[in-house]
């Protein structure tokens, strides 16, 4: 059992006006795209927690500090040394640009900011959810979020699933897999739709 502790928006957002302080007073802008359960629970309801963040620092040339803003908040909140991590990016497109992304926000605030964060757009998530589809997890959450993300993108049938596949990762074949589980999905969204 992952005894992992879930990280809710107002606990991630604190980290951030934290991290956005850090670099702020080193007169450092850092920016972040977030994916995964992190960019949804930002963008939808429905996702209430998260057990890390997904992300890429998307700044250039201060990496290395904006990590240190992550260990720095990490420390000031007990969080995990892991609770915002890169791994994601082996799931990110190749040529991944601004259209892909939203602002969440500024921070420590609108008014003077440190770190910018953006979130993948949830057809996007989509598509990185359905790649991952190939991992077997004990709850399923990328098969739930799929569900949820397919339903909010209008994707209810196998077709508009490769569809946004495509969209993102071009001619790239989902994996096998993944591929295996498209008709259990349509079914799962058709059946929450209705």
């Amino acid at each position: 059992m992952d005894r992992t502790p879930q990280l809710d928006r107002a606990k991630i957002e604190e980290a951030f006006r934290i991290m956005g302080q850090y670099l702020l007073d080193r007169k450092t802008l850092g920016e972040v795209a977030i994916y995964g359960g992190s960019a949804i629970l930002f963008q939808f309801d429905w996702r209430k927690t998260s057990r890390d963040v997904d992300a890429q620092v998307i700044s250039t040339g201060n990496h290395g500090a904006v990590i240190d803003a992550v260990r720095f908040a990490a420390s000031r909140l007990g969080l995990s040394s892991s609770w915002l991590g890169e791994s994601v990016t082996s799931y990110a497109r190749r040529g991944e640009s601004d259209a892909d992304r939203v602002l969440i926000g500024l921070y420590p605030s609108p008014e003077r900011f440190g770190l910018r964060v953006l979130a993948a757009r949830p057809e996007y998530i989509l598509a990185m959810k359905l790649q991952a589809l190939e991992r077997v997890t004990a709850d399923d959450r990328d098969f739930d979020d799929a569900v949820h993300l397919a339903i909010a993108c209008r994707a209810d049938t196998v077709d508009k699933l490769r569809d946004v596949f495509r969209k993102y990762f071009g001619e790239q074949n989902l994996p096998y897999r993944a591929e295996l589980r498209l008709n259990e999905l349509a079914a799962a969204i058709q059946t929450r739709m209705s």
